[in-house]
């Protein structure tokens, strides 16, 4: 992970989309020596120069801009805007997300129809994909130097967006990790 670090530290330097959105994580999950603390607002940072160069960390971008996080100021109108960018694009995350926002009314007028297309479209392009990354999170980033609390609130969103998708797995996976006492603030994300 160290060397993966390096590396996309190296080409997101020369302006490159994907190794800006994928050093963002390593700065929002705090993995990789080179960056083995976490710092949402250098996340944020290179969210935003992938965002605006049309990659998926639109998605992760919106989501900061929901919660407010990393020195990103809360705008959901922003938030609503970037998630559609994603998942014009596809993105399963965005899709999802945006029909969490449309059952719950917030940042959008509140519209089971449009709920229900979202989560249909975030199916068929990958629940499985939602899952997986929840399940990273919980394993690969878990046992590294990122903040459980933070990785376990990443993970819980993955996870409960992939449920939503009636995903076999997943309400497993949040059954068993419900023990942790950090999963009863995650579960306020929304």
């Amino acid at each position: 992970m160290v060397e993966a670090a390096r590396l996309y530290g190296q080409v997101a330097e020369q302006g490159r989309a994907v190794a800006q959105n994928m050093l963002g994580m390593f700065y929002m999950l705090g993995c990789g020596e080179l960056h083995s603390n976490q710092d949402l607002d250098a996340a944020a940072r290179l969210f935003r120069l992938a965002a605006d160069q049309g990659d998926v960390a639109q998605s992760w971008l919106g989501y900061f801009c929901e919660s407010g996080m990393g020195g990103v100021k809360r705008d959901m109108a922003e938030a609503v805007r970037l998630y559609r960018a994603a998942a014009a694009q596809g993105d399963a995350r965005a899709l999802a997300q945006l029909g969490v926002l449309y059952e719950r009314g917030r940042g959008v007028l509140q519209s089971d129809e449009e709920a229900t297309a979202c989560y249909a479209a975030a199916s068929a392009v990958g629940a499985e994909s939602l899952f997986a990354y929840g399940v990273q999170h919980l394993t690969e980033f878990g046992g590294r130097k990122a903040p459980e609390a933070f990785t376990i609130q990443i993970a819980v969103r993955d996870l409960t967006l992939a449920a939503r998708l009636e995903h076999a797995g997943a309400v497993g996976k949040l059954t068993s990790i419900s023990s942790r006492r950090e999963v009863a603030s995650a579960c306020c994300m929304g």
